[in-house]
């Protein structure tokens, strides 16, 4: 199980410059909920100093009874602000001794009349003339962008800095955990990311029991999670699980995705685009094609696989029938690692990139046109020169790859490009140094988690 604070070394290091700047920061940070948010700015906290205040569900005197709370201990037991002015007043003193302060979910501030509002106020008079870090966190995505991030919010044109705290890429599992390579993703495909889900996980069991044990299991620990995420967002969740649901059966046109949840086409972008606004899908096109036929894909792993295989069996679920359901499954959830282990090949070579390790590529994604795919492109348009690689979730023989890799030459030949080279990602292929010898590049599993942050 999660124990520590896993590698938010980038965030933390950002955080810690506006501070170090002297200069007055109003900071937005957002994410979906239970991603990491506040045990990040805690962490900021603890090496700065600074005053943390949570506001709940609830009016005025819910928010008031809160935050005096807070700062009983600055006062007298039983402390409490006459109204939200003289708290922003009391915050104005904290900000001018360049401390830092953090409002966490304060979207739901818009609960409260005039308090939004009296932060804008507060910030144009008072806070951007000190030299503290105000930071206004939050979870309902929705919300925070129509009050801090669209052009017309209370908020908009205030913020210095824009934070958008996302979970845990695949690697960064490998600190949490005592798993083999293979268990661990198998792991990371069912739990994703999101820190708090990865508590749930134990790893003195198997990654299926994990599975059934929280995630099928009536009553488990996150057995109903998507379901009250979407609750907390929109009004009639129904619609979107369906959309969802879809998605993660392979339906990822506009027309299969409208065609399998019975939504009209004209309708069914208002809901997309919610859901992408929410961050739980995103809209792909495939690169350097002459064709922009785009599709949607789920962007956490852990909702993909509980639409994938939670919701469609609820009716065995509900009746306690997890392990039954889990037999059926288990050879299409080996089948959809394939999609998880592409994620994961992304996320590698993303971090190649960056590093300088690989091509000085500007385009990484998929490719695909006329019923063909390739699994992933890097390429750099600067010196017209691109890696093309297949992601394959099997160990293969040197024969296997080979023909893998020679297929894979034939499709890229209708894409433009000038210097090409040809990979291949798997499991564990034999023979690999024969392979490179012959000029392709050879990407394991092992490899992944070994490499360097």
């Amino acid at each position: 199980m999660i124990v520590t604070f896993i590698n938010r070394k980038l965030e933390l290091k950002v955080l810690e410059g506006l501070w170090r700047s002297g200069s007055p920061q109003l900071v937005i940070a957002y994410g979906r909920r239970r991603v990491g948010k506040t045990r990040l700015l805690r962490e900021f906290l603890s090496k700065t100093g600074g005053l943390y205040f949570y506001v709940p569900m609830g009016g005025r005197e819910t928010v008031l009874t809160e935050v005096s709370q807070a700062v009983e201990k600055d006062f007298f037991k039983g402390f409490r602000f006459q109204d939200f002015g003289t708290f922003l007043e009391y915050l104005s003193k904290k900000l001018a001794e360049r401390e830092v302060v953090v409002i966490d979910e304060f979207q739901r501030l818009v609960d409260y009349e005039g308090a939004l509002s009296l932060i804008q106020k507060y910030w144009d008079e008072r806070y951007s003339k000190g030299k503290g870090v105000l930071v206004l966190s939050g979870s309902s995505i929705g919300t925070i962008k129509r009050v801090a991030l669209e052009g017309d919010a209370p908020l908009y044109g205030r913020r210095t800095f824009t934070m958008e705290v996302k979970p845990l890429g695949f690697r960064d599992l490998r600190e949490c955990f005592r798993f083999d390579p293979e268990e661990l993703v198998r792991i990371y495909g069912a739990f994703g990311g999101t820190p708090a889900y990865l508590e749930k996980v134990d790893d003195s069991m198997a990654a299926e029991e994990n599975i059934v044990r929280s995630i099928l299991r009536k009553g488990g620990a996150l057995y109903d999670e998507p379901e009250y995420l979407l609750m907390e967002e929109v009004r009639a969740p129904g619609r979107y699980m369906d959309i969802l649901t879809a998605i993660s059966l392979g339906k990822n046109s506009l027309s299969e995705i409208s065609d399998a949840t019975g939504i009209r086409r004209e309708n069914i972008t208002t809901y997309l685009g919610s859901l992408e606004s929410m961050k739980l899908i995103s809209r792909e096109s495939p690169v350097l094609a002459k064709s922009k036929r785009s599709q949607y894909v789920i962007n956490d792993p852990f909702f993909e696989f509980w639409f994938r295989f939670v919701r469609p069996n609820k009716q065995a679920l509900e009746l306690g029938l997890e392990r039954e359901v889990w037999a059926n499954v288990r050879d299409d959830f080996n089948a959809y690692l394939g999609r998880v282990f592409q994620r994961i090949a992304r996320e590698h070579m993303a971090d190649r990139i960056r590093s300088g390790a690989l091509i000085g590529a500007d385009v990484l994604g998929g490719w695909w046109h006329g019923g063909e795919e390739i699994d992933l492109v890097a390429y750099s348009s600067r010196a017209d020169e691109g890696i093309l690689f297949e992601v394959k979730w099997k160990e293969l023989s040197y024969g296997e790859a080979k023909s893998v890799l020679l297929r894979l030459a034939e499709k890229a030949g209708r894409i433009p490009m000038g210097r090409r080279r040809y990979g291949i990602v798997a499991k564990r292929v034999e023979e690999r140094e024969r392979l490179d010898r012959e000029g392709y590049i050879v990407v394991d599993l092992e490899e992944i988690l070994s490499a360097p942050f």
